[in-house]
Formats: structure tokens, C-alpha cells, sequence
């Protein structure tokens, strides 16, 4: 599995400042998340997963697909005064859509299966389909 960690902290630092927090302390105020995993995940001591990755994409206004490996279109991080307020909003579309990019790297990997299944349930229920 290719590491993305280095990359994962400087695009999840680059989200927070382009969504106008200037410091990690001003968006863990503002959304009320676990300081010490949100610095670890900032600072690159440890790797978020998916579920963080929405989250995070949700609060700054990007993709986790983004965030998780930089890929997608305009998914680069948008200025605070542009961007839709958002707290903790579960997107399964763009769930599954990190969840099957990374799935490229590790297609064994039972845990993102079981997460996209479980995603693909939620969007199945939504809209009603067996």
C-alpha cells in the first residue's frame, strides 16, 4: 500500500487554513474534536481513515477523497467566506468515492470493504431500494 501520510497532514493543514482557521486550536474550538488526535492527525504522527477524512472534508469544504490521496477534481480547499458551514455531516457519496480510490491501493483491504458496503446500504436505504 502506497504511505500517504506525509501528504495526508500537509493536505489536512492546507484545508484548515484555506477554510480560515489559522491554528489547529481554532478549528478544534470551533468543531469541538479530540485535541490530541486532530494534532496527531495534523501533524503527521498518525494517519486518519476514512470516516475522519469526512469529517474533515465537510468541515473545510473539500473531498475526503481529496484530503485521503489528493485526487478529484476542484477539490482543493475553498476560503471560509465561499464555503457552505457544515458540522460533522456524514456524505456517503463522497465516502464511497474515497473509500474505492483507496481500495486501488489495498483491494483486499476488509475493513474499506466493509465500509463501502455499509455505504452502499445507507444510500440504498435513502432512496428506498431493496
Amino acid at each position: 500500500m502506497t504511505n500517504h501520510k506525509v501528504a495526508m497532514n500537509d493536505r489536512l493543514r492546507k484545508a484548515r487554513e484555506g477554510a480560515g482557521y489559522k491554528t489547529a486550536t481554532d478549528a478544534i474550538d470551533h468543531f469541538g474534536w479530540k485535541s490530541s488526535t486532530y494534532r496527531a492527525h495534523e501533524n503527521g504522527q498518525n494517519n486518519f481513515r476514512v470516516d475522519d477524512a469526512s469529517t474533515y472534508a465537510d468541515a473545510y469544504g473539500v473531498t475526503a477523497a481529496w484530503l485521503l490521496i489528493g485526487e478529484e477534481k476542484n477539490a482543493a480547499p475553498k476560503t471560509k467566506s465561499n464555503r457552505i458551514e457544515k458540522k460533522h455531516k456524514h456524505n456517503c457519496i463522497d465516502q464511497i468515492n474515497a473509500i474505492a480510490l483507496l481500495l486501488r491501493d489495498d483491494e483486499n483491504n476488509e475493513d474499506l470493504l466493509r465500509k463501502l458496503e455499509e455505504c452502499i446500504q445507507s444510500q440504498k436505504a435513502k432512496l428506498n431500494i431493496s
